[in-house]
């Protein structure tokens, strides 16, 4: 019988020191060495030098359909999911190592992972609303960035189940989304701004925000266990050297909790 997910936090300042503050420090970004993944460099300037790389990364047919659909929005759904089928394909079967699945993760792409979405600017075309094409048990790693908030709790649950059912036995899952502790204390303290607090709920698409106990919850009704609570980018955690979320959108990493969780084996 798998035991409930329950409030363990391996980092104290991520549970305490809850003030606000616009200039909190950031973590260093630091490897794991165990693991072959980094974040995206920098895209070269210049169309014909992105297409190029990106050619040389997904082929021509999936590089000039992905370029067109970030300017033609319709386009990619149409064509996204045939066009960058194979280049997923590849990633399955040539993958050396670990695999890291980045769910949703957009324009994130992780060297040496796979990054799937809706986004053109993902590796591969997938609805993660939907069931995943992956089979049971054949995925090591998952990275869930800020992406659980923007579905309702129905639906973020079944997002859960999903990725316990394609995770390996043993493997890890880091769920990042925005903290309902963090942004309570907050704002009875005074510390945190009306303005930040209904960004978080209204607006970015956000449909469901996640105190640390129902994030809990839910990981555990999904069959996880030994669930933390991490730091950004948390040295001590699997995955944490691949936050980026408060360093691209430039927001305090506070405002966010930082969970891994295991299927247990």
């Amino acid at each position: 019988m798998t035991a409930p997910c329950r409030l363990a936090v391996k980092s104290p300042e991520n549970q305490t020191g809850l003030a606000f503050s616009p200039s909190a420090p950031r973590l260093l970004n630091m490897p794991n060495p165990s693991l072959p993944y980094s974040l995206p460099a920098a895209t070269p300037p210049g169309l014909l030098n992105r297409l190029k790389l990106y050619r040389a990364r997904y082929g021509t047919v999936h590089a000039v359909t992905r370029f067109a659909g970030t300017k033609i929005p319709f386009l990619w759904p149409l064509l996204g999911p045939a066009v960058s089928k194979a280049y997923r394909r590849k990633w399955e079967t040539s993958t050396q190592g670990p695999r890291l699945l980045n769910l949703g993760g957009g324009g994130n792409t992780i060297e040496g992972a796979l990054t799937v979405d809706i986004d053109p600017r993902a590796d591969s075309y997938v609805n993660v609303m939907r069931t995943l094409p992956f089979a049971s048990g054949s995925i090591d790693l998952i990275l869930l960035e800020e992406l659980i908030e923007h579905v309702d709790k129905d639906r973020g649950f079944a997002l859960l189940q999903e990725c316990f059912r394609v995770l390996k036995p043993g493997g890890t899952m880091r769920v990042a989304t925005p903290d309902l502790d963090w942004l309570s204390a907050g704002i009875l303290d005074g510390s945190v701004s009306c303005d930040l607090l209904n960004s978080t709920f209204y607006e970015h698409g956000h449909a469901y925000i996640y105190s640390r106990a129902e994030l809990l919850r839910a990981l555990g009704a999904a069959g996880f266990s030994g669930c933390t609570h991490f730091a950004y980018k948390d040295p001590d955690s699997v995955l944490g050297f691949l936050d980026s979320h408060a360093d691209r959108f430039d927001h305090d990493p506070r405002l966010s909790q930082y969970v891994e969780a295991r299927r247990p084996t």
